[in-house]
């Protein structure tokens, strides 16, 4: 029986209602889609197509971080910038100031990050909830959110200084030396410094060595137990973790799923039901 040319969007109706397989095949039907340049690239680009998600949560959710945006303190004289690693990626520098309640004078320092908009927050939320939970409720999504807001206020240094009055909470902003959404250490730069961070120290947050890196991975805190519970396969001995949250950071950008945002979610998953 010879197969008709088909056109490719028959060949698609076809697949799907034969239940969306489609196998690459050496029957005759191959030679045929052969004559179909587009066809094969098509349905292979539709099968890798997320899922979409449902448009309630997403709304409710994109106004969650919206109206929070203010949290986000860093964004202040921003720019655009490049940093190695995170080419092709809009990275802003912003050069920002604080004072705590303690503090005599407001300090200043620079910082490199790459900020997700509410939307693409939204997705991040959405989809971790639906893989982890089953369903996009209030209950998963606004824990989540919560837990954004509360580690990093959905910002994702990349290089710098950032400024928080959490070692102690007293009034006073401490210097944090980051590395792609990371607290680092980093040569010349004071941790936990309460003083204006001088100009060289500045240049070397963004610049100088990383002698070592601690623990939790911004935006939702993810540490590195979280990570290989959840399947990870990458080593996250020491430097290689800020590294790792670099590279799945990456990965999530413009996507749906959040692979770190789901270890820790799975981590926590009775806070989330």
């Amino acid at each position: 029986m010879s197969i008709p040319n088909l056109p490719c969007r028959c060949m698609f109706l076809t697949t799907v209602l034969l239940g969306g397989l489609y196998v690459a095949t050496s029957s005759p039907f191959e030679a045929v889609a052969g004559n179909q340049p587009n066809c094969t690239k098509n349905l292979a680009s539709a099968a890798r197509q997320e899922p979409q998600l449902p448009t309630e949560a997403i709304t409710r959710m994109t106004a969650y971080f919206e109206d929070r945006r203010s949290s986000r303190y860093m964004e202040q004289n921003c720019v655009a910038a490049t940093y190695p690693g995170w080419e092709t990626l809009p990275l802003k520098e912003c050069t920002y100031s604080v004072k705590g309640a303690h503090d005599p004078v407001k300090k200043t320092a620079k910082v490199i990050m790459l900020n997700a908009e509410p939307e693409q927050l939204a997705r991040w939320v959405v989809s971790t909830c639906i893989e982890v939970v089953g369903n996009a409720g209030n209950k998963c999504t606004k824990a989540i959110g919560r837990q954004i807001m509360e580690q990093s206020g959905a910002q994702f240094p990349i290089a710098g200084i950032v400024f928080e009055d959490i070692l102690p909470a007293n009034g006073k902003f401490e210097v944090f030396a980051f590395r792609n959404g990371v607290t680092v250490r980093v040569n010349g730069v004071t941790h936990l410094g309460t003083a204006q961070p001088s100009a060289a120290e500045i240049e070397k947050s963004l610049h100088s060595e990383v002698t070592s890196t601690f623990k939790f991975a911004r935006i939702q805190s993810t540490t590195r137990e979280q990570y290989l519970a959840n399947g990870g396969t990458l080593s996250v001995a020491g430097n290689a973790w800020n590294e790792v949250n670099r590279d799945l950071y990456k990965a999530a950008w413009g996507q749906n799923r959040n692979e770190m945002m789901v270890a820790w979610a799975k981590a926590n998953k009775p806070l989330l039901q």
